[in-house]
């Protein structure tokens, strides 16, 4: 399983910059994608402030509502809990060493503790601070550089 954080996943959804790479390095993942609690809700809520932006109209924002539904009964997307207590530790640990040199934020850290506990060797993400995190607390980046 390759974790993939909500830039990436926004991206598979709602058409952005990164959509047609996004949809290149999903086609190749061999196994469904991994959607814990925090990831799901920031999905959902990059949706619907897609449509309040404008960049969805009513009917578009329900069929991608309808598409993320679907791939969650289809296997596409697997809901994977990540224990709370777990999370904090090592939210904690991965914020005390890295935060002060890599100036992550809070969410960057969550998403990286989070694929650490699910023991993912792999982090897909458009967000440049929260790729550093990942690379330096040893997970494989996708995609390899944001050229």
């Amino acid at each position: 399983m390759i974790y993939c954080d909500s830039s990436l996943l926004l991206a598979l959804f709602v058409p952005d910059t990164w959509s047609a790479q996004a949809r290149k390095l999903a086609a190749r993942f061999a196994d469904p994608i991994p959607l814990v609690p925090l990831g799901e809700v920031e999905l959902f809520t990059r949706v619907h402030r897609a449509i309040g932006e404008k960049c969805l109209s009513a009917s578009e924002h329900a069929a991608v509502l309808r598409q993320i539904e679907i791939d969650i009964a289809d296997g596409i997307l697997v809901r994977k809990n990540v224990p709370s207590r777990e999370h904090r530790d090592e939210a904690l640990r991965l914020s005390k060493r890295h935060a002060p040199v890599l100036s992550v934020r809070s969410l960057d850290i969550l998403h990286v503790a989070a694929a650490r506990i699910l023991k993912l060797r792999t982090f897909a993400s458009f967000d440049r601070r929260q790729r550093d995190l990942a690379k330096a607390a040893g997970l494989r980046l996708l995609p390899a550089d944001l050229s």
